[in-house]
């Protein structure tokens, strides 16, 4: 296999920052370079703001180019789940949302012009147990009746399609993929192009509010902002105070097995799931299946590092899974084993807006979904900062609420 630091997707270079300087000031310093900061940074230039800095550490190690490159409805929680925890109109108001950051996606990348292997086709969530296709039935119900689309796919389809040991599953058709990386190396390209700078190896140590602005501390200086944003997520609670002191995030190992080059003809190449979510995969353009998740089935379910060594138990788990659930005839050479490092947020959602600071904000928390997530949020933080129109549904994610 190959580095095991290294996704499939940074086959494709990331796009770094300047590494020879470090800069006194900046009026926005955005803290991390991933989908949400890149995407903090082009969105606060189109509301005309001037003079905005991206700083990251490590880029290489950022979750936006460890995921599978899935861009869903929804949230990590089913629709039934998501009524059973916020009720039905809270779980009606953050789905529509998830609708219009997938939509979101899709428009940034027509107005930028760029080739990100994008693909609207939809999304299938399969059931690998009775309970769990009960839970599919009940999600399409409940969607259909809230005025979304959904639809349940019977079990014979399902194994028609190439799957064996499944039940039904639910489709939605709006959800998308893309290449993490061209996606993300394009919207930072815009914000360079709209006058935006971005430094590379500079590793945060702390963010502080002082009497006239706030002061990113780094290990080689420090620099100087009228406000900060914070979109490092997993990494956040490292030098922010606000989520380090109240739990509001950890850490998680997510991991990624992908194949070679396959002789197979899948039916389903569009993003699909099972056993509620912790198993995920997609087909890419040259035949690879790429295969994730497993980690509910680790003593520690994965929680709490930042070390982004494989682990090979949950390693041979993804392939097992893939012998025992895909009709794949043909042996499968696995070329690629990587992990990353996600955020649990403890309330679910993520965490947008101000934190205690009025300077000092915060995009990070999305607990799996990050992909149309961060692209989204990010959108919605630079309105806030802006003082544009936000919907009702943002203060669901106002990290202010939790002081």
């Amino acid at each position: 296999m190959n580095d095991a630091t290294r996704s499939y997707w940074m086959e494709v270079p990331v796009l770094t920052g300047e590494t020879q300087t470090v800069p006194e000031a900046a009026s926005i310093v955005v803290i991390g370079s991933g989908l949400t900061g890149s995407s903090v940074g082009y969105f606060l230039n189109r509301h005309g703001f001037q003079d905005v800095l991206i700083v990251d550490h490590q880029p290489e190690q950022s979750a936006s180019f460890r995921n599978a490159g899935h861009i869903l409805y929804g949230t990590v929680e089913s629709m039934k789940a998501m009524a059973d925890i916020h009720g039905l109109e809270k779980a009606r108001a953050l789905w529509g949302f998830s609708i219009e950051i997938c939509d979101l996606v899709e428009t940034t990348l027509q107005e930028l012009g760029a080739d990100a292997e994008y693909g609207r086709d939809g999304y299938l969530v399969i059931a690998i147990d009775e309970s769990e296709d009960r839970e599919c039935r009940a999600s399409v119900e409940l969607l259909n009746l809230l005025g979304f689309q959904s639809e349940y796919v019977d079990a014979e389809t399902i194994h028609q399609l190439g799957f064996r040991n499944c039940y039904g599953a639910r489709h939605e058709k709006g959800s998308a993929r893309a290449h993490p990386v061209k996606f993300r190396n394009a919207v930072m390209r815009g914000f360079l192009e709209s006058g935006g700078r971005y430094c590379s190896g500079l590793q945060v140590e702390s963010v502080e509010e002082t009497a006239d602005g706030v002061e990113v501390r780094t290990a080689r200086g420090v620099i100087r902002a009228d406000a900060v944003v914070i979109a490092a997520n997993a990494y956040s609670p490292l030098f922010s105070d606000f989520f380090r002191s109240r739990g509001l995030i950890d850490p998680f190992r997510g991991q990624i097995v992908t194949s070679n080059p396959l002789r197979h003809r899948f039916q389903v190449t569009h993003p699909h799931s099972f056993d509620h979510g912790y198993e995920y995969a997609l087909v890419t353009p040259d035949n690879r299946l790429l295969m994730g998740g497993w980690r509910n089935h680790s003593s520690t379910r994965e929680l709490g590092t930042y070390s982004l060594e494989v682990n090979p138990h949950i390693e041979i788990g993804l392939q097992e899974f893939v012998r025992h659930h895909y009709e794949i005839d043909e042996p499968i050479e696995w070329e690629y084993s990587w992990s990353g490092i996600m955020a649990a947020s403890r309330t679910g959602l993520p965490f947008i807006g101000n934190t205690s600071s009025p300077r000092i904000y915060s995009c990070c928390g999305y607990t799996g979904h990050g992909f149309s997530w961060a692209h989204g949020s990010a959108k919605l933080l630079a309105d806030i900062i802006a003082g544009a129109d936000v919907p009702p549904v943002a203060q669901h994610f106002n990290p202010r609420t939790l002081v």
